[in-house]
């Protein structure tokens, strides 16, 4: 009895390991003119995200980068450490969380931006095709960041392993169904930068 029972145990912890954390996003793909493919890797045993990608911007009228998703409707948010892998070509590069209505290069979105030389700023995109604009952040080089949407409010908030400072919001008027999500870009054409993800929590509000 006492050698069954071991047995049990062990077949459960390793069917619970085998299990690990699971992936919470449908897909991924380079939005907008990428000169060379991004990429991401999902490892389910410590749920960490590593993107790597390249994209020339994202400002402007269009965007180029690389963006992990899944697909929401209404009010959510989303929540994740971050961190780029070495100094990077360009301070420019972006890494952070996403709300978008579609997956073209000039759709109308909101996010939260952490840039290579540690500015951190709430972009957006009101009109299809329009303009970018943007919220300077008081928070530098923030190692965790959220991203939240209340009907038409999206809001961002940024720390050092918290999230304190309620950094900056706007009025974005978006349908129910939008793409939401974690991104990366390297701010060069023919560069790839890449960027790990982890403790990312998605919660529907």
């Amino acid at each position: 009895m006492k050698v069954r029972n071991l047995f049990l145990c062990v077949a459960l912890v390793i069917a619970f390991v085998g299990c690990g954390q699971k992936d919470l996003f449908e897909g991924a793909q380079d939005i907008g003119d990428v000169k060379v493919p991004g990429s991401v890797f999902f490892d389910k045993k410590t749920g960490v995200y590593t993107m790597e990608a390249g994209g020339l911007n994202m400002w402007d009228h269009a965007d180029a980068f690389f963006m992990n998703w899944k697909k929401v409707t209404g009010d959510f948010s989303l929540s994740a450490d971050i961190a780029f892998e070495g100094e990077g070509t360009n301070a420019h590069r972006k890494i952070g969380l996403i709300l978008r209505e579609k997956l073209e290069p000039g759709s109308r979105y909101a996010d939260i931006a952490v840039h290579g030389d540690g500015l951190t700023s709430l972009q957006y995109r009101k009109i299809e095709a329009g303009l970018t604009e943007e919220v300077v952040s008081a928070a530098k080089a923030p190692t965790s960041i959220y991203l939240e949407r209340k009907g038409n409010t999206v809001l961002i908030r940024s720390g050092k392993g918290d999230l304190e400072i309620s950094d900056a919001q706007v009025e974005l008027e978006l349908p129910e169904d939008c793409y939401v999500g974690l991104f990366i870009c390297s701010h060069e054409d023919f560069i790839l930068e890449t960027g790990y993800f982890s403790n990312v929590v998605f919660k529907k509000r």
